[in-house]
């Protein structure tokens, strides 16, 4: 893995990142207010199969209710998404105050990677279908 020296545009988006997800979950208690204004699925109305994040939204109210074992059950990938954010946030910033050199993500992503994500979502697809 390569590494670039850290910039001040770094630590001022690391910063940002965990303002977010510090944010997320101060104004928990707005959001689990707001999920009953939610409507249902589109996707799942119009074919009778459930969409790829199909789940998310009970997973997101488990997830914020401290369930992880129910929020994974309803929508494991974007269970794991939410963790990489909220606990993604304070590890830049952490990472970005106290190393000098950060990451280097190449472009194009590598095909491994690629394949990796449109797996991921394929077998979560697959895990949802299976568990409606």
């Amino acid at each position: 893995m390569r590494f670039r020296e850290t910039t001040i545009e770094d630590r001022q988006l690391a910063l940002l990142w965990l303002a977010a997800a510090v944010s997320a979950l101060v104004l928990r208690p707005l959001w689990l207010s707001l999920t009953p204004l939610l409507r249902p699925c589109v996707f799942r109305a119009l074919t009778g199969v459930p969409c790829p994040t199909c789940g998310t939204t009970r997973a997101a109210i488990a997830f914020l209710s401290g369930d992880l074992a129910a929020a994974f059950a309803a929508n494991p990938l974007a269970v794991l998404g939410g963790l990489i954010f909220v606990l993604g946030g304070p590890l830049a910033a952490i990472w970005t105050m106290t190393r000098e050199n950060v990451p280097v993500i190449t472009a194009p992503v590598p095909m491994w990677s690629r394949i990796t994500a449109i797996s991921l979502v394929g077998l979560n697809w697959l895990y949802v279908i299976i568990r409606s």
